[in-house]
């Protein structure tokens, strides 16, 4: 079977390798494979779920807009759409049933690469959230609580913040090291790399003139150019320095939404989460942000990228006819990724038809086509 996937991103890459190992023929097209994936923490944190289509989530939005942490810029419209008609409305059940199992899957394959070959700086050592409120940590314990994932968590004391929630489970990467390794897998796998702007037909299942069996869309955001699915995009900022921190764990504090990863040759960086679509770097606010915990002696890169998020913050993993598609898991796709690339492998290879909810969107679609195709 030969299959092209269409976007390098980190989901394209996870798709790829499963495709890979069961046997088939795949080929990749991104002009720079992993580019607007990189500047995410690298926080496997399946647990930490934000249901966008809730009051709450919007609360929190507003809270975040006032600190100046993010702003609503642009966003595309059937996501908009979608979004109100599904406000506070629960999924069903298989819908959190099938997300645990992707989550554990995912927190699972991570370690399993780590003692194949810790080349990605894996570190099982558990995540910490700091709340500069009371009020702020009284609520995070309640959502906690409440969460569908019924994840461990403890609470902490932390010199100067209200508290700390703590995950013991959680665990955290390099994101441009563990790319790097699944670049040199894929190409044990005999996985072609394309580096080259994708012209795709998907009614003739053709890219850049090649006639595949099967295509893979899982270029992010941009799958809108493609087929009228509901993903906006949010986008978040990278940068690494040089320095030292004052906590060893990696870290997350809840009032600005920024990400504190320690890691073995540098300190990660990561904040923001505005709807918009530019390529505009506003991400620098946070070496001001994160001066209590961070004594930066050198910035060593910075990179941004536009996190694929869908109406309410689950994937979107489904097949119509030879077209598989894979997007929409907002800020956590690295934590979702492994579990998303072998859900994609599982269609594409005919293993199942469908994922229920979380494949709604795609099968709704009446027919596959280009929409640049007229």
């Amino acid at each position: 079977m030969n299959v092209a996937i269409v976007g390098g991103g980190i989901v394209g890459l996870f798709s790829a390798y499963f495709l890979a190992r069961e046997g088939a023929n795949v080929a990749i097209y991104d002009e720079n494979p992993g580019k607007y994936s990189i500047h995410a923490a690298g926080l496997i944190e399946p647990y930490r779920f934000d249901k966008l289509n809730s009051t709450g989530m919007i609360a929190k939005m507003l809270r975040y807009m006032r600190h100046g942490i993010t702003e609503v810029r642009q966003v595309n419209r059937a996501w908009l759409i979608e979004l109100l008609k599904s406000l506070n409305k629960e999924p069903p059940a298989e819908a959190w049933s099938l997300m645990r199992d992707m989550a554990k899957f995912s927190l699972e394959f991570y370690a399993k690469l780590s003692e194949e070959r810790n080349d990605f700086d894996y570190k099982n050592d558990g995540l910490l959230e700091v709340y500069a409120s009371e009020e702020e940590l009284e609520r995070g314990v309640k959502e906690e609580k409440a969460s569908p994932f019924s994840p461990k968590f403890e609470t902490v004391d932390v010199e100067g913040f209200a508290g700390g929630i703590f995950f013991p489970e959680l665990s955290r990467i390099s994101t441009e090291k563990l790319v790097d390794r699944l670049l040199k897998d894929l190409k044990e796998f005999n996985v072609k790399l394309i580096r080259n702007e994708a012209k795709v037909n998907l009614e003739k299942k053709n890219v850049n003139g090649k006639k595949f069996d099967k295509v893979v869309l899982t270029n992010g955001v941009w799958i809108t150019r493609f087929l009228n699915l509901p993903v906006t995009a949010f986008k978040g900022y990278g940068i690494w320095v040089k320095g030292k921190t004052r906590l060893s764990n990696a870290i997350v504090t809840v009032n600005e939404g920024i990400a504190i990863s320690p890691l073995s040759d540098h300190i990660k960086l990561t904040g923001g989460f505005s709807a918009d679509f530019s390529s505009e770097w506003r991400g620098d606010y946070m070496f001001e942000k994160t001066k209590r915990l961070v004594e930066v002696e050198e910035v060593v890169s910075k990179s941004l990228g536009f996190r694929p998020c869908s109406p309410d913050g689950f994937p979107i993993i489904g097949k119509k006819d030879d077209v598989t598609v894979g997007t929409g898991a907002c800020r956590l796709g690295w934590s979702y990724a492994p579990a998303m690339g072998e859900k994609i492998s599982e269609l594409v290879l005919g293993k199942v038809n469908t994922f229920g909810y979380i494949s709604k969107y795609v099968d709704k679609l009446d027919v596959v086509q280009d929409r640049r195709s007229g």
